[in-house]
């Protein structure tokens, strides 16, 4: 792995975390309030997706090569299918596991799944000419 790739990752990794905080205060504060547990766990990805992809373009890819709409569709694109794919496990994880460690769980398959999709799609960077 290579500088750049690690201090990416690890740039990636900083962006998960307050992505993590932000949906996850996000969902159970509507949850203390009696909102759906689905509409919830929507709503407070949403927020969460708002953040990373501010995060993503800007901070972490450092994305210049392509416009804003393309990559934000990409970006909202892949986030949906990958909380389509966190969404499902949650709901599986909820006949086994409390509610709030089956969340937990569905954010880590989000996490990860996210972020291959967005390295390899939404700000693939061009490949540049190794010279010799």
């Amino acid at each position: 792995m290579s500088r750049q790739d690690l201090t990416r990752f690890v740039r990636y990794a900083i962006t998960g975390v307050l992505n993590t905080l932000i949906t996850f205060l996000v969902f159970t504060g509507l949850r203390h309030f009696d909102a759906d547990i689905d509409i919830s766990n929507l709503l407070s990805y949403l927020a969460g997706m708002c953040n990373s992809f501010l995060c993503n373009k800007f901070w972490v890819f450092r994305s210049r090569e392509s416009g804003p709409v393309r990559e934000g569709v990409l970006f909202f694109l892949g986030a949906g299918c990958c909380w389509l794919l966190q969404w499902g496990i949650f709901r599986l994880l909820l006949l086994l596991l409390p509610e709030t460690v089956s969340y937990l769980l569905g954010m880590c398959s989000y996490t990860l799944s996210n972020y291959v999709f967005n390295r390899r799609i939404t700000f693939k960077q061009k490949s540049q000419n190794i010279r010799i």
